[in-house]
């Protein structure tokens, strides 16, 4: 797998060494996290494949194209097309869903074994989430901690002015 960092493509072509759209140099083991353009959308289209991705809690960013930003600001149009992208261990995950919802149709997936690789990178990399009673917990444990720094830095600054300046009382 080949990989375009301005273009944010992925190639499935082994002999290809230039971006056919940028002609940059193509990297050949890009990172998990690296984003992925997967598709172009603009309107309800766009709204209905971020709202897909936000409900299969797969991270994505929007792009505005670089030609739609003049005017766009300018009278607070919506923008005419947007770049999704997806990080790279996501791309499979996000094809599916893209043709399962209509969005897609004829991209070529990662195959299983690169796919597996790459989730298992993410996961080595992706600390392990709290439970909510342990993060209320810690919330707690760290409020009071807190409070307890204020009052004992109070409590000092108390103790220390007299011996500082006699007369500050």
């Amino acid at each position: 797998m080949k990989y375009c960092t301005r273009c944010k493509r992925i190639f499935r072509q082994e002999e290809l060494t230039l971006c056919p759209k940028c002609s940059r140099k193509l990297h050949d083991d890009p990172h998990h996290y690296s984003p992925v353009d997967i598709i172009t959308a603009n309107g309800f289209e766009l709204e209905r494949i971020k709202a897909a991705l936000t409900d299969a809690q797969i991270p994505f960013t929007v792009q505005e194209t670089a030609r739609d930003t003049g005017l766009q600001i300018l009278n607070a149009a919506p923008p005419e097309n947007c770049r999704v992208f997806v990080p790279l261990s996501f791309y499979n995950d996000a094809v599916e869903l893209l043709t399962g919802i209509g969005a897609l149709s004829d991209v070529e997936e990662i195959d299983e074994a690169e796919s597996q690789r790459l989730k298992e990178e993410r996961k080595k990399e992706d600390p392990e989430e709290m439970s909510p009673r342990k993060r209320f917990w810690v919330r707690v444990f760290s409020i009071l901690l807190f409070i307890a720094l204020i009052a004992g830095a109070v409590f000092l600054a108390d103790l220390l002015i007299p011996l500082i300046n006699p007369h500050f009382q």
